[in-house]
């Protein structure tokens, strides 16, 4: 199910924006016009990462220090455990994620 988000200037880049869609605790990022969506969980601990530190594309996790690759996901402590990432699509300036 596609859910609308918000506008694509919303989303700021080089950060994240949090939002909670149909109970579930979501973060973005944007790079560009490529967006990113993922749980807001460590996949450490499943700790929130939203109030992690995002450098040069990539988020600390503020708890254990786990760094994940916002564009990709991928963990880069433990290649075994990337963020749960949700598809997204841009129509115009719209965003969109699938929660399915």
């Amino acid at each position: 199910m596609w859910v609308e988000i918000t506008a694509l200037n919303q989303i700021p880049e080089s950060d994240i924006f949090k939002m909670k869609v149909e109970g579930i605790s979501l973060i973005f990022n944007r790079q560009g016009m490529n967006v990113t969506c993922y749980r807001n969980a460590c996949s450490h601990l499943e700790y929130p990462i939203d109030m992690g530190k995002v450098n040069s594309g990539i988020i600390t996790c503020p708890f254990h220090k786990y760094q994940f690759q916002l564009d990709t996901g991928k963990c880069l402590n433990a290649s075994a455990d990337s963020l749960e990432s949700y598809p997204v699509k841009v129509e115009g300036d719209r965003v969109f994620v699938d929660i399915d």
